[in-house]
């Protein structure tokens, strides 16, 4: 098993190496104040998924999906790791749209929507696979590892308390720490 593992690893390197670098020089470029840059979506697309996303985990007193840049994360996917369901979500924006059209015939986009009428759409849309894909999507964009171009700024993990340590040191926990003492005066294996 570990050998399919090295197999496909190998032969997906370069796409993995492709997308880290283009990661690493997104979040660069965002932290230096330049926009990141759409791959696959449109702009028009874009900002309806940047609305949409933002509506699924928004921006309070905390940052929200906006903050950690998700939509530029569900660009990438779709554009490196996942090309595959480019048609599968194409169908996705198309079912949004068509709903938004047939709720607001009057409306071009859904971020033209007023702000009761996006919450109306999307609470329209909630049980729907088409929602389920942009939820999920949303949540990794928002908790992804940023090497991965999510979480900007690791706005998530930062709300979620979560330690981004890319090695950790013993004692690891509590448990760890009696082991190491006990194990320090001689009395390994013991039962107290």
């Amino acid at each position: 098993m570990a050998g399919a593992g090295v197999a496909w690893l190998q032969a997906a390197w370069p796409e993995v190496l492709a997308a880290q670098q283009h990661a690493q020089h997104t979040m660069q470029a965002v932290a230096a104040g330049a926009p990141a840059k759409l791959e696959y979506l449109t702009p028009s697309q874009a900002a309806d998924i940047d609305a949409l996303s933002a509506l699924i985990i928004p921006s309070t007193d905390t940052p929200g999906a906006r903050e950690a840049g998700a939509v530029y994360f569900i660009d990438r996917v779709l554009r490196t790791s996942r090309p595959d369901e480019q048609k599968q979500f194409a169908g996705t924006l198309a079912a949004l749209d068509r709903k938004r059209t047939e709720m607001f015939p009057a409306t071009a986009s859904f971020v033209s929507l007023s702000a009761a009428q996006q919450t109306e759409f999307l609470k329209s849309i909630e049980n729907t696979p088409e929602f389920a894909a942009l939820r999920f999507l949303t949540v990794c964009g928002f908790l992804g590892n940023p090497e991965d171009g999510a979480n900007r700024d690791m706005v998530g993990w930062r709300l979620i308390g979560f330690d981004h340590a890319p090695t950790h040191t013993p004692p690891f926990g509590y448990y760890d720490a009696e082991y190491l003492a006990e194990k320090a005066a001689g009395r390994k294996g013991e039962k107290p």
